[in-house]
């Protein structure tokens, strides 16, 4: 009678496969191929999906930033040119339309002290860059230049009409045998008290300002309305008792 051993059956002896090796028929699921990528990248889809989210915020965190710097330079450059335009305006506004002006281009206070006698020599007043004329009857007129007009005040820009240069009262000044008379260093042109143009380059006579005679004897002389000299100035005279 023969004995069997162990691991041996009728047919002869069989084998023992090892632990870790598997029939080819094993029916364990293959691993899904976007775990195998993703195990590979070292990240698992929750992390990816995440990812792309955060991704997609600061996507549209940086895009709302952009939006806000634009509206801030808009909104920088209209704010910028309203300013300039508004200082712009203001300028050619008080330029043309001075309000509360106290020196030349405003209302200038002449006190009757300085008012001269009629006849007398002209009175500068600074402040107002003119100077105040009193003419008598047919006064300010030189030999068929001008047109004689009744005794009273004048008040005459010392602007000279031909480049602007000031012009001064030259009382010890000769000129066609007599003396007094306002003549101009720049070009030499020379005007009657009356503010007549009689001799030089000069376009025109002397421009005139407008005077208001107070009841005390005080002048107030606008500066800022100013008009053309003209051969009508000896009549532009205001009356002075």
């Amino acid at each position: 009678m023969s004995e069997r051993r162990p691991g041996t059956g009728e047919g002869g002896p069989q084998r023992r496969l090892p632990a870790a090796a598997e029939p080819s028929g094993s029916s364990r699921p293959a691993r899904a191929p976007h775990l195998a990528t993703g195990a590979r990248a070292g990240v698992v889809p929750d992390q990816q999906g995440e990812r792309a989210i955060v991704t997609r915020a600061q996507r549209r965190r940086a895009r709302a930033g952009q939006i806000t710097r634009r509206q801030l330079l808009r909104v920088s450059f209209w704010g910028f040119f309203t300013f300039s335009l508004t200082g712009a305006l203001g300028a050619f506004l008080s330029n043309f339309w001075p309000r509360n002006v106290t020196g030349f281009g405003g209302k200038i206070s002449v006190a009757a002290a300085v008012v001269p006698e009629a006849g007398a020599d002209p009175s500068a007043v600074p402040i107002g860059k003119f100077y105040l004329s009193h003419l008598n009857a047919g006064e300010g007129t030189h030999a068929g230049f001008g047109e004689e007009g009744d005794q009273g005040l004048l008040a005459l820009w010392w602007k000279c009409p031909h480049l602007g240069c000031t012009i001064p009262w030259r009382a010890d000044f000769p000129f066609e045998g007599s003396s007094g008379w306002f003549r101009c260093p720049c070009h030499g042109s020379t005007y009657t008290n009356g503010g007549i143009r009689v001799f030089g380059p000069a376009p025109r006579p002397m421009d005139t300002m407008e005077i208001t005679v107070n009841p005390d004897g005080s002048l107030t002389v606008d500066s800022g309305r100013i008009t053309k000299g003209g051969q009508d100035n000896p009549r532009r005279t205001v009356p002075y008792a």
